[in-house]
């Protein structure tokens, strides 16, 4: 583990590298196949390295590897991430950070053209307008914002030897995004980030080949009380959403709902690089009197498709999402194997305590949270019904395959 060590050493600091040899191929020298140690330029310019096989929907081992300059992928983070924004995010790419010279999606820049077309003002002044998404020159640091720390953290991340498998679509969508659903955005990640420096050392320093499985207990573990400068343990309290539910309102306060406990989990798991999203459903049966919960969904790059049932429903990259729950919402730290073991996934919340599997359903639904705009499904909040503002997915059929034998 001593070279990832260094890699992390090299890649988290710019200053010294705690006696680490500070030259990308050494850096890149245990990646898979070493892939990219031919190709690592210089001690500034360190290479990414993707897997060519691994895809979202399909699971196969290869010695094959794609590797990519950190500038070019920034680049390509910065591009997915602005043109994936979501609606309460469209308005504020200045205040977020984004590059000046980046265009918006086409339905922002459609909007803005339409709009400058009924300005009575000519081109000239607006192009010399200092609020113009497209030239601002700013001081005093005015121009940062979330998304440089963002990307430049997440990519640091693909040198920790349990995010090798990890897809580069995967990846884009659920480790590089800097929100969950309609949270407050701030800037979590380097907080975050800090905090958890000791565990990701004793991570890297281990002798034993780590498992996602084995990292995300470990974190689950140890998240909770890794935040003693605002409080000496993170609790659940019910009710709290959508009162706090943003990290940073959870680590202040020390107490979330299932909702906001379960967002400071994934971004946790985000830091560590291992892909991760919320999951839940707005209405247990159908019903909002019923209730509702949120849980987490991670994504296991290690696993393997046929350790799961077969069914022509699911392809082998919604078969690697496993659930899990945040020990202080669930009480205990729980495995990614045994779906069983969480309260809310149970036979009779989904399928029917009577029904054999054959189609008595109960009317719950479940849902991911995503960043893809292209998704043409919403993920429902049930503390705000209206709003369809969230990409998300339906889970439901695979939930239902799931939790059937519990």
């Amino acid at each position: 583990m001593r070279n990832y060590a260094c890699s992390i050493a090299l890649a988290l600091s710019s200053s010294s590298s705690g006696g680490c040899a500070a030259n990308a191929e050494q850096i890149h020298q245990q990646a898979p196949a070493s892939a990219c140690a031919a190709r690592a330029g210089s001690d500034e310019e360190h290479m990414i390295v993707w897997p060519a096989a691994a895809t979202t929907t399909s699971r196969k081992s290869s010695d094959e590897y794609i590797c990519q300059s950190m500038s070019s992928a920034e680049d390509e983070c910065l591009k997915y991430l602005y043109n994936n924004l979501m609606i309460y995010d469209e308005i504020n790419v200045g205040s977020l950070g984004f590059p000046p010279d980046m265009l918006l999606n086409d339905n922002t820049k459609n909007a803005n053209n339409n709009k400058s077309n009924t300005n009575d003002n000519d081109s000239s002044s607006s192009t010399n307008d200092p609020s113009s998404n497209t030239s601002r020159f700013l001081t005093d640091g005015l121009e940062n914002g979330i998304i440089g720390p963002t990307v430049k953290l997440a990519l640091q991340t693909r040198f920790y030897p349990w995010n090798q498998n990890v897809p580069k679509d995967i990846f884009m969508e659920y480790v590089l995004n800097f929100a969950n659903v309609n949270e407050a955005r701030n800037n979590w990640r380097p907080l975050i980030t800090d905090a958890l420096k000791p565990l990701v050392e004793t991570l890297l320093e281990s002798k034993e080949q780590l498992s996602v499985e084995d990292v995300v207990m470990t974190l689950n573990h140890y998240l909770w009380t890794a935040f003693s400068k605002t409080n000496d343990e993170i609790v659940f309290k019910s009710g709290q959403t959508p009162l706090i539910y943003d990290p940073m309102s959870v680590l202040m306060f020390g107490y979330a709902s299932c909702t906001g406990i379960s967002i400071l989990f994934v971004d946790a798991l985000r830091v560590l690089g291992i892909p991760a999203r919320i999951a839940g459903t707005p209405a247990w049966y159908g019903d909002p009197e019923q209730g509702n919960h949120s849980w987490v969904e991670v994504y296991v790059s290690d696993g393997d498709c046929s350790h799961d049932k077969e069914s022509s429903s699911y392809d082998c990259g919604l078969s690697l999402w496993r659930i899990t729950e945040a020990l202080p919402a669930a009480g205990f730290v729980g495995t990614l194997s045994d779906p069983c073991q969480y309260w809310f996934c149970s036979k009779e919340r989904y399928v029917g305590a009577s029904s054999g599997g054959g189609g008595d359903y109960t009317g719950t639904r479940v849902y991911a949270a995503k960043l893809d705009k292209e998704q043409q499904m919403h993920f429902p909040m049930a503390w705000d019904v209206e709003n369809t503002g969230v990409p998300g997915i339906d889970v439901t059929d695979y939930m239902r395959s799931l939790c059937a034998e519990c």
